[in-house]
C-alpha cells in the first residue's frame, strides 16, 4: 500500500463527496472553499482569491460573480477602484457557510468514528504530516555521483 496514492485517492473521493453534499445548497466545492477564504480574509481581492483557490483568474472571476449574484458575498471596493474587488462575506453567506461546514465536517468525523479513529487526533496527525511535507529541507547527496 502506498501512502501518497491513498491520500491522493482519499482527497479525490472527499472532493466528489463534498460536491454531492453541497449541490442541494447551490454550491460547488470551489464556491464553498471561496466562502471559507473570504470569511477568513475580509477585503480580499478577486485575484488573491483565485490564487488561494488554485484556479485561473477567469475561473475565480466566475466563482465571484456567482457568489455575488447569490448574495453570499459583497464587493466593498470603492467606486473608481477599477477591476480590483474587496470581497467580504454577507450575513446570509456566513449562515450558508456555517451550515455547510457543520454538514461536511460532522459527516467525515462520523466516518472516522465508524472505523475506530478519533477525528481530532487524526486531524492533528494529518496537519503534522502536511506541515512536514511543506517544510523545505536542504538536499543531502546520497552518493558521489549526486555531488558532482
Amino acid at each position: 500500500m502506498d501512502l501518497a496514492y491513498e491520500l491522493h485517492d482519499l482527497v479525490r473521493t472527499l472532493d466528489k463527496w463534498a460536491e454531492r453534499k453541497l449541490r442541494p445548497k447551490g454550491l460547488s466545492y470551489n464556491k464553498y472553499v471561496a466562502l471559507v477564504i473570504v470569511s477568513e480574509h475580509p477585503g480580499l481581492t478577486g485575484r488573491n482569491l483565485a490564487k488561494a483557490l488554485g484556479v485561473t483568474e477567469a475561473a475565480g472571476s466566475g466563482i465571484v460573480r456567482s457568489l455575488l449574484a447569490a448574495g453570499l458575498i459583497v464587493d466593498g471596493a470603492p467606486s473608481g477602484a477599477g477591476n480590483v474587488r474587496s470581497l467580504s462575506i454577507t450575513e446570509p453567506g456566513a449562515t450558508v457557510l456555517a451550515g455547510c461546514s457543520v454538514m461536511l465536517g460532522s459527516s467525515l468525523d462520523d466516518n472516522a468514528v465508524a472505523i475506530g479513529l478519533d477525528p481530532h487526533h487524526l486531524a492533528e496527525t494529518i496537519r503534522a504530516l502536511h506541515d512536514e511535507v511543506r517544510t523545505v529541507r536542504p538536499t543531502i547527496p546520497t552518493s558521489r555521483k549526486e555531488e558532482s
